[in-house]
């Protein structure tokens, strides 16, 4: 699959993911180790990507796709050199939120589809 089919799939996802995200009545507290916003936004961004080849491994009916999941995941937290139950932790802080989440999903869901129109422009 294409790096452009992969964008376009995890914008979706995104989108998706930020249809269905439920309001929290109340707002939690920030967590000790909260991962900024930015980076927040860029590890979703590279979690869609991850999903668009996790979704291509499963079409094409490869059996380790679950662990293809885990290294892709494992590789993106040490990339930002987290941990999960921090990511878990700050996103569940942000998610509290519904209008920063909603902001959040949308400027990822941005810098895919820049991302997609620059793989574009270069074809």
């Amino acid at each position: 699959m294409k790096i452009k089919t992969w964008i376009w799939v995890a914008a979706l996802g995104l989108l998706l993911i930020s249809a269905c995200t439920d309001k929290l009545n109340s707002k939690i507290d920030p967590p000790d180790d909260l991962i900024p916003r930015d980076t927040m936004i860029d590890i979703m961004v590279d979690l869609r990507l991850m999903d668009g080849i996790v979704i291509q491994e499963q079409r094409q009916a490869n059996a380790k796709v679950y662990d293809l999941k885990y290294q892709l995941n494992f590789t993106i937290l040490e990339k930002y050199g987290i941990t999960k139950e921090q990511f878990e932790s700050s996103f569940n802080y942000y998610q509290s939120d519904l209008d920063v989440i909603d902001e959040m999903f949308a400027e990822a869901i941005t810098r895919l589809t820049k991302m997609k129109n620059e793989i574009e422009e270069k074809e």
